[in-house]
């Protein structure tokens, strides 16, 4: 499931009103989910991979079969109030090329540090335990949104509502069927240190890591 809007075709005033229904998904003030950002390193001697037009994502594809794009979310993809979760997130978007379903099963990413310890990937239940613990008080999402809607959600959002919509921008283990593509948030437990280097496997999907960092290549 997608979580992108196409804002090119909607009127000026139909934006704002979905910006409000969807309450902190489209707020552009807002950090992504609190981490800090993750940019793709390039492997010189495996020049295996191809980065994406604005060169925050790996976009492969294994012929006759897959084509993946992973990366760090971007401004169109799911936001939510400033927190500091003790997890790392990723954009996946898996597109079947293949004449035959596609099995997905996220339980076998897992990531390796420049520390050399080894993480598996987090369950959906588990990550939403973990950002729901790092944004208990939702005073300055609350905030944006009464301004952006005129004060008429004085409330701050509920913990069922951010589960729900975590669940929705999350990518499920699932069969993808022929032609058709799935796309969300993959999750793993945050290595101890702050600036980092993460390698990330994703299983059956492609046979080489994908790196990322805390530090902007240059």
């Amino acid at each position: 499931m997608t979580a992108s809007v196409d804002y090119g075709e909607l009127p000026t005033l139909k934006m704002k009103r979905i910006a409000v229904t969807l309450l902190w998904l489209v707020l552009p003030t807002l950090h992504v989910l609190g981490q800090d950002k993750l940019y793709p390193v390039i492997n010189r001697e495996v020049p295996v991979v191809v980065l994406n037009s604005d060169r925050s994502s790996f976009v492969v594809e294994k012929s006759f079969s897959h084509k993946l794009t992973v990366g760090y979310p971007g401004e169109d993809k799911v936001f939510l109030p400033e927190s500091d979760p003790p997890t790392v997130m990723l954009w996946l978007r898996v597109q079947n090329v293949s004449e035959r379903p596609l099995k997905l099963n996220t339980a076998q990413f897992i990531t390796r540090d420049d520390q050399g310890r080894t993480y598996s990937s987090l369950s959906i239940e588990e990550a939403t335990k973990r950002i729901l613990a790092g944004f208990s008080d939702a005073t300055n999402s609350a905030k944006a949104l009464r301004s952006l809607s005129g004060g008429r959600f004085a409330n701050k959002p509920t913990e069922a509502q951010f589960k729900a919509d975590i669940e929705r921008y999350s990518l499920h283990s699932i069969e993808i069927s022929p032609g058709s593509a799935k796309e969300g948030l993959i999750y793993f437990e945050r290595p101890p240190q702050n600036r980092f280097t993460i390698s990330v496997n994703l299983g059956d999907l492609w046979s080489q890591p994908f790196v990322f960092s805390t530090s902007k290549q240059r």
